[in-house]
């Protein structure tokens, strides 16, 4: 994916017409925020796993004392 960003970019910069332009800095940018999207996702998933490990771990001591 970075190496996807990084030739749209290098096109991006030798390009001269603005509609191509703008069209490749939305290219850009629409993969730029999926990567994004992707990170905040992963860390919700790990914390909620974490989260419910927790509660699981802790619910069980509370019934066993």
């Amino acid at each position: 994916m970075f190496r996807e960003i990084e030739a749209l970019q290098a096109k991006l910069d030798e390009t001269v017409d603005e509609d191509e332009q703008r069209a490749l800095e939305e290219d850009v940018t629409g993969k730029i925020l999926w990567l994004c999207w992707c990170g905040i996702r992963a860390e919700v998933d790990e914390l909620l796993r974490k989260v419910v490990d927790y509660i699981l771990r802790e619910g069980n001591m509370r019934i066993l004392g």
